[in-house]
């Protein structure tokens, strides 16, 4: 009874301090919707942020139990190497006793025939046991089983999102027939609505077996790494135990397969290691937005520290009247929670606004890219933590000061006793110290990036960029041809669009440099003569296939030797050419040019040397590359590449039609070196620009508490500045006299936030290219920008000073 009784009592105790609360905030809506805005744009920006990092780095794999799940990989001395023959995975599974289950994917495209209209899809080629470890079931129909994969037919499982798509969501679709490129496919089922694939960022559009996929010759050569590798821990087996199983059995097959496995090793990332390293990787991403929040915290609590004064009389008769000053704290900290609760539920709203904007922010791509952002329970409680944190951050220290009034001058009306507002005035010049230094942080942090981009986008490529290139994507093998059959294709079309008017140079090659796939392809490469790492047989080195004109196309620099001519044909000898870093790691003291290699067992001789170039990343080191001749080592896709005299769009209609002349089956998309050039620069742009638009909200945020501070300040010392105007003094210098209150702050602001700049900087130093993370230029105009924002921020209110009526500030006390 006694306790109802006291549960009776604090809940109306709650209720008249919120009933309060909202009528005290009701008489101030100026004040009441300045800070709701304020505090709805620190947590609705931290919480969008937070849902990035979450479905980028924090969401675990899409399974049942998934922190039984690690991620097979190889070490060798080249690096760290994700994908495995599906012999090797073959070997894993029979020989592992401590995994459950191992899981084999490959990413491939293919084209989805309906009625006339081909639309390109992503696919990834699975083992029949994909599901079975994920712990996956169809929403509609069934996954593969043993059964369905001993079966001649073939089956495909598609996601939810092709199946609302392509096939409005035709629940009779399970059973039926679907023309997947050249051969048709039986549907076995539909998967969950929330699978989107195990690659983050890029949804797969269907499933479909390996054995359905691949020839015997291609599954069981060892040197053909295609897929990636999942393993399901057995209940009770650690990681540890896990890694130490893979390390005997990736030794044994070092052993038994040399020419292919000597020198690699087999381990396993857990999912939990997997968490733990991209948990820092997702705080560098938070502390960036976590400084506006901090920002947009001290603002409020500045703002609250003003409306104290008007209340200083109201607190003061409450204490006199018997009223604790810990009851007073819980009343202004409930005020401060349903600012907050406002504030939250405000920018969850933006927060869902700025997710809704994902699609236009992704880079440019042929498919639907993006990250699966949602709101589910981790959004749910990080945007709770982050309301409670900006309660305890901007209520309590304003709400322990306002309680602190001295009774006796609160109650007689003395507003302007300096020596009564000391510690105030201190307090809010420290939150606006702390605005201005974290500021300065996010201003020089975007000022690196900037220039680091601007850097990078002059940078030597290997190829020219600024040429009016266009590249046409095609997929022979996507029709139905072969190798053979490609390579005649490839070779007639570049005939074709040489003859075109305004097409300086053609050619072709397997793929086009920083294009968004097939940068990782890679041949085993002996070399006589060379003594390779821990006794390797053979070293895993990039290639293209190129075809005639390529580097003249291009504008990528010929150093020594020749270019392929018509002669390097299919029976002609084998040839290659290699980048400069290949030759100087290989042969430093010697030229390159007129040395043998031998290719995946076929001897090549070295004709030519070229300058390096970047393969898929614009900041990835220089590492040995190979061309090779497109007729020796056809494949059933490519890019057709031309260079333009002028703008190459208008030529695309006609290319278009002598590709549908040719062959209209034939599936092509169009890019031009813009598109390319935006798909290589879109992280490094995103990041500056994300970081840039926290730096200009945080600046700007700081300019308002500043205004805040000195109109305060000249609000306080009205009467001293009347008196000063009366006797004489110079409206200008009281105009000086003020702005240097506020540069005064702003220099300290200023000194404090170059010191923890220097102190961070150093963080960004792997996302800086060409600049320094202490760049003097970068630092000294962050340090202007500041001070220009500052004195801009502080002349109203000195302006206002400095116009003060003498008559009417003697009356005003």
């Amino acid at each position: 009874m006694l306790r109802q009784q006291q549960i009776h009592s604090w809940l109306h105790s709650l209720f008249s301090d919120c009933r309060f609360a909202l009528r005290q905030l009701r008489k101030s809506p100026g004040f009441t919707v300045v800070a709701i805005l304020i505090l709805a744009l620190g947590i609705g920006a931290t919480t969008a942020i937070f849902s990035v990092a979450e479905a980028a780095l924090l969401r675990s794999w899409p399974a049942k139990f998934p922190e039984q799940l690690g991620k097979l990989i190889t070490t060798t001395p080249q690096g760290r190497d994700d994908y495995f023959s599906y012999a090797d995975y073959h070997d894993l599974s029979d020989q592992s006793r401590l995994l459950g289950g191992i899981l084999a994917w490959s990413r491939h495209a293919k084209t989805v025939r309906l009625g006339s209209n081909l639309h390109l899809v992503l696919n990834d080629n699975v083992s029949s046991n994909y599901f079975q470890v994920l712990g996956l079931d169809a929403e509609i129909g069934h996954v593969f089983s043993a059964e369905s994969a001993s079966s001649s037919e073939r089956t495909v499982v598609i996601s939810d999102s092709l199946w609302r798509r392509l096939f409005n969501a035709d629940r009779t679709l399970v059973g039926k027939q679907i023309w997947l490129t050249d051969r048709s496919y039986t549907v076995l089922g539909i998967a969950p609505p929330h699978f989107r694939g195990l690659q983050a960022g890029i949804p797969t559009d269907l499933w479909v077996t390996v054995a359905d996929e691949y020839s015997k010759d291609e599954l069981t050569d060892r040197k053909y790494r295609d897929f990636e590798l999942l393993g399901r821990l057995r209940t009770g087996m650690s990681a540890r135990q896990a890694r130490t199983e893979l390390a005997i059995i990736g030794q044994r097959l070092a052993e038994s397969y040399p020419a292919v496995d000597k020198a690699r090793t087999i381990t396993l990332i857990s999912e939990p290691q997997r968490l733990r390293t991209a948990f820092v990787a997702a705080a560098i991403l938070m502390s960036t937005v976590g400084l506006v929040l901090l920002i947009c915290c001290a603002n409020v609590a500045g703002l609250i520290l003003a409306r104290s004064d008007s209340r200083r009389r109201e607190i003061a008769v409450r204490l006199a009247l018997g009223a604790s000053r810990l009851r007073l704290v819980r009343q202004l900290l409930t005020e401060g929670t349903l600012l907050t609760l406002a504030g939250a539920a405000l920018g969850l709203l933006f927060a869902f606004w700025l997710m809704s904007l994902q699609p236009a922010l992704m880079p440019p791509s042929d498919y639907a890219v993006g990250l699966d952002l949602r709101l589910d329970a981790p959004l749910v409680a990080f945007a709770v933590a982050v309301s409670t944190l900006s309660v305890l951050v901007f209520c309590l220290a304003p709400a322990i000061q306002s309680s602190k009034s001295s009774l006796v001058p609160a109650l007689k009306g003395e507003q302007t006793i300096a020596g009564r507002s000391l510690r105030e005035f201190t307090l809010r010049n420290a939150i606006v110290l702390g605005e201005i230094a974290l500021s300065v942080v996010l201003l020089t942090a975007s000022g690196l990036l900037i220039r680091s981009l601007v850097f990078s986008r002059s940078s030597n490529l290997g190829f020219d960029k600024e040429k009016n290139l266009v590249f046409f994507d095609l997929s022979p093998g996507l029709a139905g041809y072969n190798s053979a059959r490609s390579l005649s294709f490839f070779q007639e079309m570049t005939e074709r669009a040489s003859l075109l008017p305004g097409v300086r140079h053609a050619s072709f090659a397997r793929r086009m440099l920083l294009s968004d796939s097939g940068g990782g392809a890679q041949l085993l490469v002996s070399i006589p003569g060379v003594d390779l790492p821990q006794g390797q047989q053979s070293v895993p080195i990039k290639f293209n296939a190129v075809g005639g004109d390529y580097f003249h196309t291009l504008s990528t620099r010929l150093l020594e030797g020749r270019d392929f001519s018509a002669t390097d044909s299919p029976t002609g000898a084998r040839v290659v050419l290699i980048n400069q870093n290949m030759a100087t790691r290989f042969w430093p003291d010697n030229t390159a040019v007129g040395r043998h290699i031998s290719l995946e067992g076929k001897d090549c001789q070295v004709v030519g040397v070229v300058e390096d170039a970047r393969i898929n990343h614009v900041h990835e080191p220089p590492e040995p590359y190979m061309y090779l001749p497109f007729a020796q080592w056809p494949v059933e896709f490519g890019t057709l590449i031309l260079d333009t005299s002028d703008d190459p769009l208008p030529l695309v209609p006609e290319l278009r039609s002598e590709l549908a002349s040719l062959d209209q089956t034939v599936p092509v998309t169009v890019h031009t070196v813009h598109y390319l050039m935006q798909q290589a620069f879109w992280e490094d742009q995103m990041v500056a620009a994300f970081v840039a638009v926290l730096g200009l909200v945080g600046i700007l945020l700081s300019a308002i508490g500043l205004y805040g501070v000195i109109a305060y300040l000249v609000n306080q010392r009205r009467h001293e500045i009347g008196i000063r105007i009366a006797l004489g003094a110079d409206r200008r210098d009281v105009l000086r006299m003020v702005l240097s209150q506020g540069l005064i702050l702003t220099l300290i602001g200023l000194v404090i936030g170059t010191a923890a700049s220097l102190a961070a900087m150093p963080l960004l130093a792997s996302s800086l290219y060409g600049v320094k993370p202490a760049d003097p230029l970068t630092f000294m105009a962050s340090s202007v920008v500041v001070v220009l924002v500052a004195l801009a921020a502080s002349f109203f209110p000195a302006r206002r000073a400095s116009r003060v009526d003498p008559m009417v500030a003697l009356r005003y006390e």
